[in-house]
This record gives structure tokens, sequence and C-alpha cells, in this order.
């Protein structure tokens, strides 16, 4: 983006979202939050999803030198007033039970025996997807906790691991939801990679264009989602279908830490699809939603949720699953 488009875009954001008071949780055009902005115009083409921008940092120039030298000393933990300031969800006061275990099955890194619940239409295959097929749209809301990415500066001084965890964050250990929750995110994190799958999870925004870009193999990328979360648990009619073209894409998808932490992947032989949904009776419109294909499931765990929502086993069909609020698909610019 040419340095006089940047400008506009600031421009627009600082209207949009005045700096808040200390405290306050929403999109900010704060210091941190305008570099962060900044980055992502300088390596991502198009403007940043919504779901993004309302994780972008709160944190003034002072306040984030600060939490650069907490976090440096270790031993010293965010206290009630430093989660508030940079809008972390140190003990948050509402969590979604079993959420976590449902991303993560979603995934196919956790064992069914942790899953209640598995919501049928989480996978599907590309032949659902056919015009004026119906189809049931699972929820794309995100109902993680609202919290922000940490500054990169800050974000790369904490491991994830529990030990260090447990200092930094000692009141989110305290909580059994939200323990629950991290420590399924330190195991999801250190689970080892599929065959041909590059992974990591990434602490901060930065970390995951930077990831993305090593990934793929390119210094410009294009961010794909899905473009709202409107008909969330409706049975819809497919409308038209658009396969993408791309080289590499990567998938990232959002767990839980205090801080906003994702998930990001490259798996080869993947297809993405963007899918018009309608509304049954009225045929008008809904949504676009993005759709992710992995053409090649050989190597998955048997017990994988889509095995047994699709009633197959590995290698014997594609696994096809919607982009909701929590996911974030990138593909190189010029392959697009």
């Amino acid at each position: 983006m040419a340095s006089s488009g940047f400008a506009i875009v600031l421009f627009v954001i600082a209207l949009t979202f005045p700096t808040p008071l200390f405290g306050a949780h929403t999109p900010s055009s704060s210091f941190t939050a305008l570099n962060q902005l900044k980055y992502w115009s300088e390596n991502v083409q198009g403007t940043m999803p919504g779901n993004l921008l309302s994780k972008l940092s709160p944190l003034n120039k002072e306040q984030a030198e600060h939490f650069t030298s907490l976090v440096s000393k270790k031993n010293l933990p965010f206290n009630a007033n430093h989660c508030s300031l940079a809008n972390l969800a140190c003990s948050p006061k509402s969590f979604v039970n079993n959420l976590m275990h449902n991303i993560f099955y979603g995934y196919g890194r956790i064992s069914p025996s942790h899953v209640q619940h598995v919501d049928p239409s989480s996978f599907l295959r590309i032949s659902l997807l056919k015009q004026g097929s119906m189809v049931h749209l699972p929820d794309l809301e995100n109902q993680l906790p609202q919290h922000s990415f940490l500054p990169s500066q800050i974000a790369s001084k904490i491991s994830i691991a529990e030990n260090d965890l447990q200092k930094l964050f000692p009141q989110s250990l305290k909580n059994p939801q939200t323990k629950d929750a991290i420590q399924s995110t330190i195991v999801y994190c250190n689970t080892p990679a599929l065959k041909d799958e590059i992974q990591s999870c990434v602490k901060s925004l930065e970390d995951m264009v930077e990831f993305a870009k090593t990934a793929t193999g390119n210094n410009h990328l294009v961010a794909l989602t899905s473009k709202n979360t409107k008909g969330s648990g409706k049975d819809l009619i497919v409308g038209q279908m658009k396969k993408l073209k791309f080289g590499k894409t990567v998938s990232c998808h959002e767990l839980f830490l205090p801080f906003s932490t994702y998930f990001c992947h490259l798996l080869s032989k993947t297809e993405v699809y963007a899918v018009d949904v309608l509304e049954p009776k009225t045929k008008i419109p809904i949504n676009t939603v993005t759709v992710i294909c992995h053409m090649d499931t050989s190597d998955w765990s048997p017990n994988h949720v889509a095995f047994k929502v699709l009633k197959t086993s590995p290698g014997q069909s594609e696994a096809c699953h919607w982009i909701s609020q929590n996911d974030l698909i990138f593909i190189s610019q010029e392959d697009n």
C-alpha cells in the first residue's frame, strides 16, 4: 500500500476508534495499534479483517516499554491493572464450556474422548457445495473472550510453557476453565506436525504474518476470511461458488491464552472456495463464506472429528470446513 493510502487508513481508523481511556476494551489508535496496522499494510494486501482489528493493542509507547521490562523479569506477574491496560483475558468473566476442546478437536489433534458434543456441520464434502444444495452453516461467531495481541517485543519473551505462564498469569491458572484451556493450548502447540505440515503457534500479529511469509515463501500476502457471521446456525442454500487460485496457503486458528494467540499451519493439497449462501425462501444473499478443503487426509488421526462427521476414514475423502471469526487464511498475492 502506498504511503498516502496508509495515511488514509490511519485517518479512518482514528475517526472510527478514538484513543480509549485506560482499560477501555475497544480497537484504538494507540501507538502500538498504529504500528501493528502499519506492519500489516506493508506486508498484507487489503484491509485488516474486523476480528483482527478488534485485537490491536491499546498500549501506548510508555506502557509498552514498561510491559517489556515486566516480562523480561519473568518473576513479576501481570496484575489486574496490567491486564486491563493491555486488554488481556487474564480472568475473563465468561468462558464457553468445552469451547477449546471443540476448537482443537476440529483441527484433529485432541482425542474425541475430550469432546462431549460434535457439531455435525463442522466438516463437509465438496459435493455438498453445489449450487442449489442445502447446507447448515455452523456458528461463525468468535466465542472466545475479547482480548488483544501483545506488542511483538513483549510476546517474543513469553514461552508457551506452563511454568512461564504460571509466573506471568497466575490468576489465569487458578480459574479451572481458563486453566483447562491454557493447558490444552500448550498440548496443542507441542503436538508434532503431520507429514508435509509446517506449523507454529504465533504469539503476536507480526509473528503470524512472518510465519505466513516464510511458510509460503512469499513476501506479499492476501488475507482471506468469511465476509461476516450472518446465517450462523441456519439452513441456507448454496449460491455461486468460486475456487480461488493460489500456490500455497497458511491457515491460522485462534487458541486461548490471556493474550491473543493463533495456531498457524501450512498443509499441502488444499483448495479454498468463496461460497455465497442464500436465504432458502427468498433466495436473497446472506453471506459469502470462505471454505477450505484438505484434499489429502491420509496422515490424519483416525480419531479426527472429520471422519466421524463424514463417516469416512483417513485418505478416503477430502475434508472441508467453514472459516469462522476464529480463523484466517493467507495466500500469496501474485498467485491469486
